[in-house]
């Protein structure tokens, strides 16, 4: 349907800002110009007030061939892009937010993510972690994962056990732990938050 037939990055995230699709195409243009190594970039998500700035990025940075932005995908689609993808690449400066890695986790797809407060507590050794502000440690990852299936092998069968250790109690369990630990900020707010 897209037309996809080479290999492909795969980044699934609304166009805000804090999302930081441009240093992955700073890092596209890194693999690119330094390591002689181009390599496509989908993007799916909705416009949440960045995705001009990111179009025009991309073709400031001379990627128009290389970025496909896809817009919102069906839950099937989106199933399909985790299993064709080199690797999803979560470049988020907030976080973690677990749907992205731990969907790729379950679907076999490798997982290169932001290295955030509590990142390396939810994806464990299953992912390659990196700054989010140095698009080199992502293009370095991405070259390395690229470059070296038994890393990507050893990678996946790590997602695949992560993955199956989540359960829909334990989401509860951690979206209430955040309730909890949010409690003294909440009352510090007064009423204003409880109307």
């Amino acid at each position: 349907k897209y037309d996809l037939h080479d290999e492909f990055l795969f980044y699934p995230a609304q166009f805000w800002p804090h999302k930081n699709h441009a240093n992955l195409l700073r890092a596209l243009q890194i693999l690119q110009d330094q390591h002689d190594l181009s390599l496509s970039m989908v993007f799916t998500g909705s416009n949440r007030g960045n995705f001009q700035y990111i179009e025009n990025l991309v073709d400031k940075l001379g990627l128009c061939q290389q970025v496909r932005m896809l817009g919102f995908v069906s839950t099937e689609e989106l199933m399909a892009l985790f299993k064709k993808a080199i690797a999803l690449v979560y470049a988020s400066f907030v976080g973690p937010e677990n749907l992205p890695p731990l969907e790729a986790f379950a679907l076999g797809c490798p997982v290169i993510a932001s290295r955030v407060a509590g990142s390396e507590e939810q994806l464990g050794d299953a992912a390659l972690l990196v700054d989010p502000a140095d698009p080199v440690q992502f293009a370095e990852a991405i070259k390395e994962l690229h470059s070296d299936q038994e890393l990507r092998r050893t990678l996946v069968d790590r997602g695949l056990k992560r993955a199956w250790q989540f359960t829909g109690d334990d989401y509860v369990r951690g979206v209430f732990e955040i309730f909890d630990e949010f409690e003294p900020i909440r009352f510090a707010w007064g009423n204003a938050v409880q109307q």
